[in-house]
Parts: C-alpha cells; structure tokens; sequence
C-alpha cells in the first residue's frame, strides 16, 4: 500500500522532523529567484541570499537522504553558476536539460529562454534503472510546457512542471515502494506521479492555497487508480 504523507508548513522546520537516513529519492522545484516580481515566496534580496537558502534546505536534504540516494532540483539558467559552485555534501552527478520551446515569447532581440535545467545529485550509490529505447536516461527532455488551455498538461501552478518528466525521473531512480520527498511540493505533481507508480510520497507545501490544490490532485489520481485508469 502506498503511504502519501503531506505537511502543510515551512520545509525548513518541517524536514527536521522526519527520520535521519529515511528518504530514497528527493525530487523538487524549489524557490530560485525567476518569479520575485510576481510572487513574494520567490523574491530573494541578492543571488548569496538564493545561495544561502539552497545550500540550507539541500543540507537539510541530505541529513534525510539514505545512505544510497538521490536528489533532483530544478533550477533557474540565471543561477547555474551558484549551483555549481554551492558547497554542498552531494555530489553532482549531472546537469539534465528540459526543453519545453513552446510558450516562447517571440522576439528579434535576443536569444529565447527554452529550457530548464535539472541538477542531479547523489549520496552514496543510488539505484539507477533506466531504459534507453525509451528515452529514460537521455540528459535532454523535450517535453511541453504546462499550460491553462490544455488539459493533458494542465498548468496548476506558475512554475508547473508535466507530469511525464516527474514520473521518468522517478521511475529511474526509486522501485516501488521506495519513498520520494518534495519539500517544495506546489500544486502536488510529485505525489500524483508517487501515486500512479506505486511510490510512497512525503509532500511539504507553505502556501495553504497550493496545498489544498495538491491534496485534491493527489486524492483524484488514487481515484484514478482503483478504477485502473
């Protein structure tokens, strides 16, 4: 039986709370700065602040991580230089690429932003299983980017991410019944792919409105599931 556990609060008091050594897979799309002038919990005061703030909650992490894990975090293209250079316990493994160029504002005057980079960490040696004539261990994703009008990807949140790409990674890096943390949980696409693979889930979220949207996502993909759909 799968166990979905989601905490509504502040991930960086929240984590403290879980057993040392009990996380198989993190996989996230933390605050990173893109957003600041439209939503407040994206809005850092300086690139050290950003710096400080991931070193902080991925420390936190890794205290959590078992000996044999893995770490997924979405990140900004403006700040690939302070990830790469954060000084961290994990070790960086890869940077992965999700290429999404619909949505792309037009223009003539400078090169488009049309993908997102994935870093990838480990603890240890984590379990990989990936399948290459399905494109599972590609380091590039070129999946659409969610949005309003489109219901087999719908964008739930700002910073969507589609479902399809969570469930590969996933997929590679966890077996069933293996737990998966996101202390950034959003509108709950983590814990819907947890869901649909069998996969026990812990969800953090610090906006009320974001978890209520996860709960009720989550909750309809176990529907989804009994019906065998």
């Amino acid at each position: 039986m799968v166990n979905i556990t989601l905490k509504l609060g502040d991930c960086l008091e929240l984590m403290k709370e879980l057993p040392d050594e009990s996380i198989d897979v993190i996989v996230t799309d933390p605050p990173y700065g893109v957003l600041g002038n439209l939503n407040s919990w994206d809005k850092f005061e300086s690139n050290s602040a950003l710096s400080d703030f991931t070193l902080k909650w991925m420390e936190l992490s890794y205290n959590k991580a078992k000996p044999d894990a893995s770490l997924y975090t979405f990140y900004g293209q403006k700040f690939m230089k302070e990830m790469f250079n954060l000084p961290t316990r994990w070790q960086l493994k890869r940077m992965l690429i999700w290429w999404h160029p619909n949505l792309a504002k037009p223009t003539r005057k400078m090169y488009l932003w049309t993908y997102d980079p994935i870093f990838y960490f480990v603890k240890g040696k984590p379990h990989f299983d990936a399948n290459f004539t399905l494109s599972e261990n590609v380091d590039v994703f070129k999946i659409s980017r969610p949005q309003k009008n489109w219901n087999k990807n719908f964008r739930f949140h700002p910073e969507s991410k589609p479902i399809e790409l969570i469930k590969k990674l996933i997929k590679v890096s966890t077996k069933e019944g293996d737990t998966v943390l996101d202390p950034f949980m959003g509108s709950g696409t983590t814990g819907v792919a947890c869901k649909l693979l069998n996969r026990n889930f812990i969800g953090m979220e610090i906006s009320p409105e974001y978890f209520k949207m996860a709960e009720k996502r989550i909750n309809e993909a176990t529907k989804q599931k009994r019906l065998g759909e």
